[in-house]
């Protein structure tokens, strides 16, 4: 099903800021040569090559506490004592820390001070248990369970850059719709300009919420990368009445304060020589200063659920896809292959991490996780009461969410 109208929008001759800039990228970059690692990020077991010993040290030795290189034992022990608890660090922070350590070192760190907030170790314990039960229908090809709370709400999606032209990308919310079409709804898909400046689509996206919008209606948004923005401009625009319609929003890999490759594709630096290929009004709006300017502007209804679900990539898995625009991202401290990672985070909100897959969040599991993703954002909204109370020994249990815990942007 769909929702809203195309608007026109001026393409450039090659269309697409993605394909055609990887293209030209590929030739000249190179991935650092990686050191094995094994550990526990972020409450996730993982193995993977990283781009330094000391990111290798960190996520194999130190996070387990134990304590075998005293120098960099105490560079470490420094930068958890300045840390702010129940904050996460921003952008500048974390380039500080890959400059100081490695750029690997900095995504593990961080995954791990998102993994320390009180409210997302919740939300990640309610996720766990609704994935190892989505990923067992999956396995045995049963159909996919949702909550039965589920039913009551109404799911709308908002797709993200050149969804159209480069459905490959996912872009188009294609397997997610899928997943919970198999389950037995039918979510709804806001069309939008595929390359259109996010004020504009933001435009197209209030006009359907407010079509979709009634006293009887309980709607979950859904967005995806360039869309982030463009559902939280929309958001914040709308009227009480209409904004009390909309229970949750699941913000995926959100472009929310725009990305680094806009501003040096469009700026002096050495990619724009490539900006008569991928310019157009969509990457114009991406540029960081106008979207961290909107980024301090946006008003979210209190109550609204904001659940952020970001991928957390080191060197050794970051897919063939988002590859060499991470390359290129590099300079500016850790990230998932199109944005900075502290960028995603929407205002009062909570953070599910995907530690090891980048931006794309691809992978044969993508519709379980899907299924995981929507069932504990339901559990959260339908399960958990107002009043403070111990965390849930199950992902069904009443208890506080951590309405209070949630980090600051």
């Amino acid at each position: 099903m769909t929702a809203g109208r195309h608007a026109a929008g001026r393409r450039s001759p090659g269309s697409a800021i993605l394909p055609a800039l990887l293209l030209l990228l590929a030739a000249c970059t190179t991935l650092p040569e990686t050191t094995p690692a094994t550990g526990t990020v972020g409450g996730q077991q993982v193995a993977a090559g990283v781009d330094s010993p000391e990111a290798a040290y960190f996520m194999g030795r130190y996070l387990a506490g134990e304590r075998g290189w005293s120098e960099v034992d105490a560079r470490i022990d420094a930068l958890y004592a300045a840390a702010v608890p129940g904050a996460l660090p921003d952008s500048a922070e974390l380039k500080r820390i890959a400059d100081a350590f490695s750029v690997d070192f900095a995504a593990i760190y961080f995954a791990e001070r998102v993994a320390d907030v009180a409210a997302n170790r919740l939300l990640r314990r309610t996720y766990d248990a609704q994935l190892e039960r989505a990923l067992a229908d999956y396995r045995r090809a049963a159909p996919p369970r949702l909550l039965p709370e589920a039913a009551d709400y109404t799911f709308i999606g908002v797709p993200g850059y050149y969804y159209e032209s480069h459905r490959e990308s996912g872009a188009d919310l294609a397997e997610p719709r899928g997943a919970l079409e198999d389950a037995g709804l039918q979510p709804q898909l806001i069309l939008t300009d595929e390359a259109g400046a996010v004020e504009a689509n933001a435009d197209l996206v209030t006009a359907a919420l407010r079509r979709a919008a009634r006293p009887d209606r309980k709607i979950i948004v859904v967005s995806a990368s360039k869309s982030g923005p463009e559902v939280a401009l929309a958001l914040s625009r709308l009227a009480p009445r209409e904004a009390r319609t909309i229970k949750a929003w699941i913000n995926i890999v959100g472009l929310l304060r725009g990305t680094p490759l806009a501003d040096e594709i469009l700026g002096d630096g050495p990619l724009s020589r490539y900006r008569s290929f991928v310019e157009d009004d969509g990457l114009h709006s991406l540029v960081t200063g106008k979207r961290r300017d909107a980024f301090r502007r946006f008003r979210l209804r209190d109550g609204l659920l904001v659940v952020n679900y970001i991928g957390i990539p080191v060197t050794g898995t970051i897919s063939e896809r988002a590859r060499d625009s991470y390359i290129a991202l590099r300079a500016y401290g850790p990230n998932d292959g199109l944005n900075l990672l502290a960028d995603q985070i929407a205002p009062g909100s909570v953070t599910l991490a995907d530690f090891g897959r980048d931006h794309y969040l691809a992978g044969d599991t993508l519709r379980p996780r899907t299924i995981a993703l929507v069932n504990t954002t339901v559990a959260w909204l339908t399960r958990c009461a107002a009043p403070a109370g111990p965390p849930p020994s199950d992902p069904g249990a009443t208890a506080d969410c951590g309405w209070a815990a949630r980090q600051a942007p």
